[in-house]
């Protein structure tokens, strides 16, 4: 028994050390094509076989030396595998600097294998999701965060050329301006993604995650593979709206099923890794998709996508389907159905669902969407989507470094997000991390009070990469805990809330547009900062609720 976990162990670690270190291989040797260095791909792929050769001999001596293997399953395994792989690309990254040319610029060579060590990150995951042990049978809410990596990776592998791909295009619009035509499927595909979570909302509450989750996958996917068949640009646009509706159903379907799988304790980290897995997902298939199409067009790279979100559909049916004992409900879940089961009529009538209005203008919910989600869904697609690729242009910056800059925000969600989760789910009511998330994002802006050009975009982008790991899972969890919510139901209130903040993703690059109109730039920025921190404020104060202490009744003593 021994034996054969340790081989399959080997055989296992080699293919993922074969595919971390062969992805590595293949986006330094685009980045070397990029760079226009001449340099073979078999001298890199050498490179490569030389990095896995002496980390699979590192996996042999470590198994050797190990007692028991069996304590290296789980948890272990996905830190051993973590350190093997840092090995591996580690020695890749030393053959570069001894045998390869040093005119590569080291933030091409470092965006190579910060994409690589992503990957790596989300196949740890995986394998901690699935350390549980089965005697308890449970259903772990990391499960959900490769499959959102894996759907973003497919959907984001055509986001770097959506606006290329659409002038190659025949036109048929000739009333609408090119500028304007270009921008057109992104809008679309904005537009169908808060539709759709506004549906998915409803249908959440009646069905659960399964069903809106496995046919949001199916639509994107279709959607992916009209966009490679598109002939037109009307076409093609209309396939971004198919693509959009699904990725909504899909997203507010994964986070019905972390909230499922999880309680008060733990419901901000869940979301956190929900979220990290996201934009890890984002960053990497961005960054590949405009690797492959530079070698291979644009058509093949959207069917790639669509196939990768048809597999999605696999890991679901495998990974997150219930187990055969049954999921295991926690605790608070257990008493809110017994309570529900065992109250009064009387009581039933009197807590009966609100409606939509009362739900909207609850003093709780009102603040968090309006002083908290929308100002920080302003400051994101404004300033990281409009403002920064505009402003960095015009500092000298070429197109390759933006995304470079920009690329700090997803590393810092996916990195820290989880570990700020866990500190955000120490908070009972959700309120703390809000407020310094808001605080951290107002102060991104006032960054521009002190420096200017590149250095302060950056530093601007990595303290709201900070703030939005505070509030992205906190927003939602103190949306959560509210009572109102749990009244109207938690799939319809997550959709109104989340598709509030398209409403601020809407109003983003029309602020900061008129923001670069102006003629002193950075003190426009600096006062959208004010403005963030006026709203911080007044969230604070619309949802301080003072405590009230117990009062402690006094005993009467009589005398007889």
């Amino acid at each position: 028994m021994i034996e054969r976990s340790a081989i399959k162990l080997f055989f296992s670690g080699c293919l993922q050390l074969l595919f971390i270190t062969s992805l590595a291989v293949l986006l330094i040797f685009a980045a070397y094509e990029r760079a226009a260095i001449n340099i073979s791909l078999m001298d890199v792929i050498y490179w490569g076989g030389y990095a896995i050769a002496f980390s699979a001999l590192l996996l042999i001596i470590i198994q050797f030396s190990q007692r028991r293997i069996a304590s290296l399953s789980g948890t272990n395994v996905s830190r051993l595998m973590m350190g093997l792989c840092g090995v591996s690309l580690s020695l890749l990254c030393l053959q570069h600097f001894l045998q390869g040319s040093t005119a590569l610029p080291l933030f091409d060579l470092g965006t190579a294998l910060l994409i690589t060590f992503l990957f790596a990150l989300e196949l740890a995951v995986f394998q901690q999701s699935g350390s549980r042990q089965p005697k308890q049978r449970t259903v772990h809410f990391k499960q959900m965060r490769p499959a959102i990596f894996l759907f973003l990776f497919g959907i984001d592998l055509s986001m770097a050329f959506i606006p290329l791909h659409m002038e190659t295009l025949p036109q048929s619009l000739s009333n609408i301006s090119p500028d304007l035509l270009i921008g057109l499927p992104i809008s679309v595909e904005f537009f169908c993604v808060g539709v759709a979570i506004l549906c998915c909302g409803v249908w959440l509450d009646k069905s659960g995650w399964k069903a809106p989750f496995y046919t949001g996958l199916v639509i994107t996917g279709l959607g992916c593979l009209y966009s490679w068949l598109a002939p037109d640009a009307v076409q093609f646009i209309l396939s971004r709206g198919v693509l959009g509706f699904g990725y909504g159903l899909t997203l507010l379907a994964s986070q019905g099923y972390v909230i499922k799988h999880t309680d008060s304790s733990n419901k901000a980290r869940g979301l956190a890794h929900l979220f990290a897995g996201l934009y890890s997902g984002s960053i990497c298939g961005a960054a590949t998709g405009a690797v492959l199409a530079e070698q291979y067009g644009y058509g093949p790279v959207f069917l790639l996508g669509a196939l990768i979100v048809f597999s999605v559909i696999l890991y679901g049916l495998l990974t997150l389907s219930q187990p055969a004992g049954g999921e295991v409900v926690n605790k608070a879940e257990q008493t809110k159905k017994v309570d529900s089961a065992t109250q009064p009529n009387s009581d039933k009538g009197a807590n009966s669902s609100p409606s939509f209005i009362s739900f909207l203008f609850d003093r709780q919910v009102l603040a968090a969407t309006l002083f908290s989600s929308m100002p920080a869904s302003i400051a994101v697609v404004g300033f990281l989507n409009y403002f920064s690729p505009v402003y960095l242009n015009r500092a000298g910056l070429n197109d390759a470094s933006i995304g470079q800059v920009l690329m700090l925000f997803g590393v810092v969600l996916a990195l820290l997000g989880p570990a700020i989760g866990r500190f955000a789910d120490q908070s009972e009511t959700k309120r703390g991390p809000i407020i310094l998330g808001c605080v951290l994002g107002g102060g991104a802006f006032l960054v521009f009070g002190v420096l200017d050009g590149v250095v302060a975009v950056t530093l601007s982008v990595l303290l709201l990469g900070l703030s939005n790991c505070l509030v992205l899972s906190a927003q939602s969890a103190f949306v959560l805990k509210q009572e109102v919510t749990g009244l109207y139901g938690e799939g319809k209130s997550m959709g109104i809330f989340r598709s509030s903040s398209r409403i601020g993703q809407m109003l983003g690059p029309v602020i900061f547009a008129a923001i670069i109109a102006t003629t002193d730039i950075e003190s426009g920025v600096m006062m959208f900062g004010v403005i963030y921190l006026i709203t911080a404020i007044l969230f604070a104060l619309l949802t301080w609720v003072p405590r009230v202490s117990p009062v402690i009744k006094p005993v009467g003593i009589t005398h007889e």
